[in-house]
């Protein structure tokens, strides 16, 4: 029996505050409604200085979004997807397994091919092609060694991509992310107890409006007791919000972005400062002859 007393105790007190909770939901929504219907439904009005603060937040977490998509984009391989690569994917597949249905010689071609694309930049497909076509046309030809020469040199180009793609993810990628997962989305849930306290309160200065005699007081402690969480929760909300638009963290980040673009063009540029004179030399010796031939 005592068991049973204290297992219907439980249950009560459980079941309280997730009536409550669908009550209070109820009470929004039925406002919300009411609003959104264009009647003459009672609509407090947010302070001047949360709206303000507000548009304020809203451009910075929009900015953190954008950013935080671009740059990924931006440090992404290359796509896998044209119809060449799809071929010279499955021709070097074909070949490794040698025209055995072997399991594990599909699986570690499969394995080998997603390590070369981890670890792919544009830089490494030009490299790549260049190399491929300089081994074709031969080294003994001007345009063979200097498609060898560009291609080397292209292969460093993209291992220096790759290290700015890595100081990248890890310098703005990864905290901006966890900075729009942690004080941004504390900042949004703020915002949205706001929107449901207003509609509490305007709720409860409706029922005022329209309670009895003998019910206004309850209505009119409703009231007040909903205008006090109003006001805290705007505090709150603005609190949050201030400090996502006022967090030098933004700063830190850009400034690391900054900085990997800054290193990795550096490198490319002595790189490819080194190459331009050879390739300048190639082309000066080939014009020569080019044109001695033809004069001949």
């Amino acid at each position: 029996m005592d068991s049973f007393s204290k297992f219907t105790k439980n249950v009560s007190s459980n079941w309280t505050p997730f009536a409550d909770k669908v009550s209070k939901g109820f009470t929004q929504y039925k406002q919300l409604a009411t609003e959104k219907l264009g009647s003459n439904a009672e609509v407090t009005e947010l302070p001047s200085d949360y709206v303000a603060l507000e548009k304020r937040y809203e451009a910075v977490r929009q900015a953190q979004l954008l950013l935080v998509r671009h740059a990924k984009t931006y440090t992404a391989p290359p796509s896998q997807f044209d119809v060449q690569a799809l071929q010279s994917q499955f021709s070097s597949l074909t070949s490794k397994i040698g025209g055995k249905q072997d399991a594990e010689t599909v699986a570690a071609a499969r394995r080998e091919e997603e390590e070369r694309n981890a670890r792919s930049t544009h830089e490494h497909v030009l490299a790549r092609s260049s190399l491929e076509v300089a081994e074709k046309i031969g080294l003994e030809e001007p345009l063979g060694a200097a498609l060898f020469k560009f291609g080397s040199i292209e292969e460093k180009v993209g291992d220096e991509k790759l290290k700015q793609n890595k100081t990248i993810h890890r310098g703005f990628i990864e905290p901006t992310t966890g900075n729009i997962d942690s004080g941004i989305a504390l900042a949004q849930n703020a915002r949205k107890e706001v929107n449901a306290a207003r509609l509490t309160l305007d709720a409860a200065k409706t029922s005022f409006k329209n309670a009895k005699p003998e019910k206004a007081d309850a209505a009119r402690r409703d009231v007040e007791a909903a205008e006090d969480h109003f006001v805290t929760v705007v505090e709150e909300a603005m609190k949050l919000m201030r400090a996502v638009v006022e967090s030098p963290e933004h700063l830190r980040y850009l400034s690391e972005l900054i900085k990997a673009q800054l290193a990795f063009h550096k490198e490319a540029a002595a790189l490819l400062g080194d190459l331009a004179p050879e390739i300048d030399e190639i082309l000066v010796t080939q014009e020569a002859l080019y044109r001695h031939n033809s004069n001949n």
